[in-house]
């Protein structure tokens, strides 16, 4: 799997590439510090996966997800993030992040978030406060975003319509 790590804070990008050697199968091809690099990155490279943080001076890592799927639909985005509220979750999800996890999650779910993206399955942090999925699943029911829709109902988190 071939990686672009996106992280505005130096220290925050060394740990995130120390965790990423130690995965077996992933090469990480370039870093950026930025949304519009991490866009001329993804033009250039074509990574398979481009891990997002969300809180990026300049174009932010919302608007540059959203970006790179639109113009890249094959190259998928784990968007990390300090926030764990619904309206960080669906704002990703909307911009067509394939995943979401809180930064302080890293350390124990780097690994297995990959290996669901690499088998093309969706990632939403188990440390997410599940209330905080069950509003985004909520909301999602009236929303006409099939990618973002699709998401939640792959990861198993969007309520069954009973009538």
């Amino acid at each position: 799997m071939r990686l672009l790590l996106v992280e505005d804070f130096r220290f925050i990008r060394r740990h995130v590439r120390t965790l990423l050697a130690s995965i077996s199968g992933v090469e990480v091809v370039a870093e950026a510090s930025s949304g519009e690099e991490a866009v001329a990155l993804a033009r250039e490279l074509r990574p398979d996966l481009v891990l997002m943080d969300i809180s990026l001076e300049g174009m932010n890592g919302l608007v540059a997800t959203e970006t790179i799927r639109r113009e890249l639909p094959a190259v998928r985005v784990l968007v990390l993030s300090r926030h764990t509220e619904a309206e960080y979750v669906l704002r990703a999800m909307r911009a067509g992040a394939c995943g979401y996890m809180p930064k302080g999650a890293v350390g124990t779910e780097l690994e297995p978030a990959l290996a669901a993206l690499a088998r093309d399955e969706v990632w939403l942090s188990p440390s997410i406060p599940r209330e905080e999925l069950a509003y985004c699943a909520e909301h999602l029911a009236e929303s006409d975003h099939p990618l973002a829709r699709r998401q939640f109902e792959y990861a198993g988190y969007f309520p069954d319509k009973r009538d």
